[in-house]
């Protein structure tokens, strides 16, 4: 999937002008527009894929994250503690898999066109997974200074966007449920359902919970550099066909 398919049917030149002007947007798709980008075997090969990791899979709880790794194990610094993983799944938590850009051919490309739409930007895949109904999920926070493209791709999600108020500290990126209409007031509330895009820009307080099933969804942060900077080389390797063209 290309950039101009992920959001159609809104232009590529409307879209970057709703970034330009750091409005959080939704746009409607139908059921299955996501549906051929991502596998539930993909995700649990990869989950269990706990030794070739760069960034470990991240249990939600407590409304932040938490590894689970062991460490300096023989033959790796460092695995996924994937027993403790296994449990907390099966007692409701949430997951996020961060560094996905290259989890297959399809989110590769994706994420290429991206960068290619906005000069100067970098962009990474997050996955994020409720494997039950009201799992856990982050307290209200904002991310900084990433955009945020999140896809709604198995399931449904229930969505909060805030307003922040003049009493709160520029140094806050999180805020407990308790304290939320101290610093906080809702401005939009409404259900993702798949196929559905939301935008929002940098500093945008959201809250997201799983209470109609379990969900995938996707998180494309991207950050845009005042000035050139490496992108990660996403080549498929085609392994088989070279593998078997030798015999």
């Amino acid at each position: 999937m290309e950039f101009e398919k992920l959001i159609s049917p809104m232009k590529t030149d409307e879209f970057v002008e709703k970034h330009k002007n750091n409005e959080t947007f939704l746009i409607k798709g139908e059921n299955n527009k996501f549906s051929n980008l991502i596998t539930l075997e993909e995700i649990e090969k990869t989950l269990n894929n706990g030794c070739n990791i760069s960034t470990p899979v991240e249990i939600i709880i407590d409304g932040g994250r938490k590894y689970f790794v062991q460490k300096d194990v023989q033959w790796t610094q460092f695995a996924v503690h994937k027993s403790s993983i296994k449990k907390m799944l099966e007692e409701k938590h949430s997951f996020l898999m961060r560094n996905q850009t290259q989890i297959n051919k399809q989110v590769s490309n994706l994420i290429d066109t991206i960068e290619q739409t906005f000069e100067n930007s970098t962009a990474d895949m997050h996955l994020y997974i409720s494997p039950i109904t009201s799992s856990t999920g982050y307290d209200a926070h904002r991310d900084r200074p990433q955009h945020k493209i999140y896809m709604q791709v198995i399931g449904k999600t229930n969505w909060v966007i805030f307003d922040y108020k003049e009493n709160l500290s520029d140094k806050t990126g999180a805020i407990k449920e308790k304290e939320e209409d101290i610093y906080l007031k809702k401005r939009m509330e409404f259900m993702l359902e798949p196929g559905d895009l939301l935008y929002m820009p940098p500093d945008t307080f959201h809250k997201v919970r799983n209470e109609d099933g379990p969900r995938v969804s996707f998180s494309i942060p991207f950050v845009i550099h005042k000035e050139n900077i490496q992108r990660m080389d996403r080549t498929h390797i085609p392994f088989k066909e070279i593998f078997e063209s030798f015999n």
